[in-house]
């Protein structure tokens, strides 16, 4: 009880579930808020686990993804602090499984050549895996220019000042076309009935 107490008259615990009604009700600009607040909170627990900027940045999505997309249980949630870093743990140890489970379904496929491997995580991942996909049809529809910027920045790893750089064109002129891609994107997401924020978005060509 006395715990219960705390936690209902915790002065940050009390902002953050006020940004959990807000994100739940849509608003875009309280996600962003609780965003920036533990985007450098999450990085340093998710890195300190797998010591990769990609997987990292990764994970960091799925995290922020999965907390926007069950956005109408976050009213329920007593302390959204501990909530976070429970779902940041989770995507975290989950991608570890899933990789022990790769390599071990590669080696029995170099055994094997014809034995095929099936897993029921690729079911639990289905949600991810259809916004990937509808991302991707997204990313087809681009302008070739902003096609080749975007995969530069996400798929080679290349930062604005690189991608300018071997374009010959200006940072901020790869920052805009990044920006724009975003936009389609989401547009894309929306016309599929798949509400994201920009943010995230964006978020993966930084």
């Amino acid at each position: 009880m006395i715990e219960d107490f705390r936690l209902l008259n915790n002065p940050t615990i009390l902002k953050e579930k006020e940004l959990f009604a807000r994100i739940a009700d849509g608003d875009e600009q309280a996600f962003k808020e609780l965003f920036d607040d533990y985007l450098p909170k999450v990085h340093r627990v998710i890195y300190q686990v797998l010591r990769s900027e990609t997987v990292v940045k990764d994970i960091i999505q799925e995290v922020f993804l999965h907390l926007w997309l069950g956005r109408d249980k976050l009213p329920e949630i007593s302390n959204p602090s501990a909530w976070i870093f429970r779902i940041t743990y989770n995507q975290t140890f989950s991608y570890l499984k899933k990789q022990s489970y790769r390599e071990k379904s590669q080696a029995l496929i170099d055994k094997n050549p014809d034995q095929k491997i099936y897993s029921r995580e690729t079911e639990e991942s289905l949600d991810l895996s259809e916004i990937n996909q509808i991302i991707h049809k997204a990313i087809i529809e681009l302008p070739l220019q902003s096609r080749r910027i975007f995969q530069m920045n996400r798929l080679d790893g290349m930062k604005p000042a690189e991608i300018a750089q071997a374009l010959n064109i200006s940072v901020q002129g790869v920052r805009n076309s990044l920006t724009r891609s975003g936009k389609h994107i989401k547009d894309y997401l929306a016309q599929h009935g798949i509400i994201i924020p920009q943010l995230i978005i964006f978020f993966s060509f930084l």
